[in-house]
């Protein structure tokens, strides 16, 4: 890495490129001393989902998995991918079917209507079925629903992957050029499918960067083994191994409590003027929590998955 003087300094410092996704880019900034955020929530969709979803939508048009006018996407997701997908799909006037969990904020599940999804098998899920058994049900049904389906399968589909590489990691990379004395990064991470924290590990290692990832998961969950609770930092920890994540990457796992998640929300607000989403403020409580340990050549990552506005419930 570059080991000149340093000419840019916090608080202002800052650098943007244009995404390669296209949109509005998210940005790259020191909110406190040693502390780098990317501020994903200004995607389209309003996070970083949308990066794996356009690559998705896009890799199924182009291989005629999809069909303009006869093809509806349906995915089984928590709100993020779904806003995503919407994004993505509204493009190509495709159509969005979701089977988003009873369990999911109410505020998100409106907004996904709201902004042109359909949801799908509400009432499937309040007899008890699983969104991935809501899913599977339509797909089995297809014909007689007069469907043709394309299932996006953000759990198992490697664009997803692909999509943070050389999407989200590789803005990153290029936007560090504003610090351009570090060769060290400690990137603090959820992770729900595992997607983005394995794809912008990688892409900071094929930077050449010296890399430590520290997994963050809510108080009471492992999700190594497969120990899982209920909480509200929707979309990690959500019931199954993340199954897109290199564990290899992974240096050490912290939880959070639900306390210390909110402690950290309302600082970030009150500092910046953003509420942040449950999962971007534990990662930003570990984040500030280590920054100590940052030094010129070496910084803290975190990621603002999302906006918390989707998560106040009634």
């Amino acid at each position: 890495m570059l080991n000149q003087k340093d000419q840019l300094k916090w608080p202002n410092n800052h650098f943007s490129t244009t995404s390669i996704f296209g949109g509005t880019p998210s940005y790259l900034q020191e909110v406190e001393p040693g502390v780098l955020v990317k501020f994903e929530c200004n995607n389209p969709g309003g996070s970083h989902k949308v990066r794996a979803a356009r690559y998705i939508i896009q890799d199924a048009l182009q291989s005629g998995s999809i069909v303009q006018g006869q093809t509806t996407v349906i995915e089984k997701t928590g709100g993020n991918f779904g806003f995503g997908l919407i994004a993505a799909c509204s493009e190509f006037g495709v159509p969005v079917e979701l089977a988003v969990g009873l369990n999911f904020s109410p505020t998100k599940r409106r907004c996904l209507e709201l902004f042109g999804a359909t949801l799908i098998g509400v009432e499937m899920l309040k007899a008890g079925s699983t969104p991935r058994e809501v899913v599977e049900w339509h797909q089995r049904n297809a014909e007689n629903l007069g469907k043709q389906y394309f299932y996006t399968d953000q759990f198992s589909n490697p664009g997803n992957v692909k999509a943070h590489e050389y999407g989200t990691g590789a803005e990153i990379v290029s936007q560090l050029q504003g610090w351009p004395t570090v060769e060290s990064i400690i990137l603090v991470a959820g992770a729900g499918t595992g997607a983005s924290l394995t794809g912008i590990a990688r892409s900071l290692l094929s930077a050449h960067y010296d890399v430590e990832v520290i997994l963050v998961e809510p108080e009471g969950c492992d999700s190594q083994r497969g120990v899982f609770i209920e909480h509200r930092f929707e979309g990690i920890a959500v019931g199954v191994s993340p199954p897109l994540l290199d564990w290899s990457l992974v240096t050490e796992r912290v939880n959070v409590d639900f306390t210390t998640m909110i402690a950290a929300q309302n600082a970030f607000a009150g500092a910046h003027g953003y509420f942040i989403g449950n999962t971007s403020a534990a990662c930003f409580a570990v984040a500030r929590k280590i920054a100590g340990c940052a030094t010129n050549s070496r910084k803290i990552l975190s990621l603002i998955y999302d906006h918390g506005l989707w998560y106040f419930r009634q």
